[in-house]
């Protein structure tokens, strides 16, 4: 059975069977999209060649640009899909009963501090690949982007005269987003120098490679990897990590909670609220120190 078969018949499996909501039959469609886009670059077409493995892998790429509650919906999402296709067709196994959940972590999200964003934007040299890298870090930071949204920015998002983004996030809520100056300067260097020398496709997407392809996911996270090898950071630095630092940087210099609940398009405030027990954290080791420091006895 074909792939774009069975989620046809997934399709219509939510609509007529569960008559699910619109909401939600579009939630759970654009999850196996995401999955179906994976195993199709993987050369897989046909629903009987899925292996564990191939879960397992897909969910090892998902979660590199998503937190455990994600990937847990999408492992749902999974689940749902091959029970009903192996229902359907009882010829076909379920291949994703194997695949559990995962729990939700418990440890803070992992930073950059602004010496260690600077030495990474430093590290970068003159020539056309590096000064690409440069910018989608630059982007990626600036702007507290998920990688997704970074490799979806078409050209007509980018307003630099303005001096602002348009993101669609998740569930396609917009927001706009402000470019700082020095992101500003970095996109339209890139604009002028590199991406009018690289388009040869002629697209419609803002970052795209030296062969006119669009960048991908896989490659940030290559990227950023082999950044972070190089430097000697901390190997946890993950591009999501990028993000992580944006919001703690903006509370860091004061800024509204609600308003980096905006910037980063969470619907929700209980999650930018994990940004301030960072802050929290912090405070806790700094007073730490300074007592420890007050506390030790003389020596005589």
């Amino acid at each position: 059975m074909e792939l774009i078969d069975a989620l046809e018949d997934y399709r219509l499996y939510l609509s007529v069977v569960q008559r699910k909501a619109k909401k939600t039959q579009k939630s759970y469609i654009h999850d196996i999209e995401s999955y179906i886009d994976f195993l199709n670059k993987r050369n897989i077409t046909a629903f009987e060649s899925i292996s564990v493995l191939d879960i397992e892998d897909f969910l090892d790429f998902y979660a590199l640009d998503h937190s455990a509650a994600s990937v847990n919906r999408m492992i749902a999402s999974i689940h749902s899909f091959h029970l009903q296709i192996s229902i359907a067709h009882s010829e076909i196994k379920d291949v994703s009963l194997l695949i559990h959940g995962m729990k939700s972590s418990k440890h803070l999200p992992v930073y950059l501090s602004v010496d260690e964003v600077k030495k990474v934007f430093s590290s970068f040299q003159d020539n056309e690949i590096d000064q690409y890298n440069k910018t989608i870090l630059v982007v990626l930071y600036s702007c507290g982007l998920r990688v997704s949204e970074l490799c979806d920015l078409k050209l007509n998002d980018v307003h630099l005269v303005e001096g602002i983004l348009k993101i669609k996030g998740k569930g396609d809520k917009e927001r706009m987003i402000p470019i700082s100056s020095y992101c500003a300067t970095q996109m339209k260097y890139y604009l002028d120098s590199i991406r009018s020398v690289w388009d040869i496709k002629n697209v419609s997407y803002f970052f795209v490679n030296r062969l006119g392809h669009v960048c991908t996911r896989q490659y940030v996270h290559v990227m950023i990897k082999q950044k972070v090898n190089e430097l000697n950071l901390n190997p946890q630095i993950s591009a999501h990590s990028f993000r992580h630092s944006f919001a703690t940087h903006l509370l860091d210099g004061d800024a509204d909670l609600r308003i980096v609940q905006e910037l980063l398009g969470h619907s929700n405030i209980q999650t930018t609220q994990i940004y301030t027990h960072i802050q929290d954290k912090r405070l806790s080791n700094v007073y730490d120190r300074c007592f420890q420091k007050i506390e030790k006895p003389k020596e005589e």
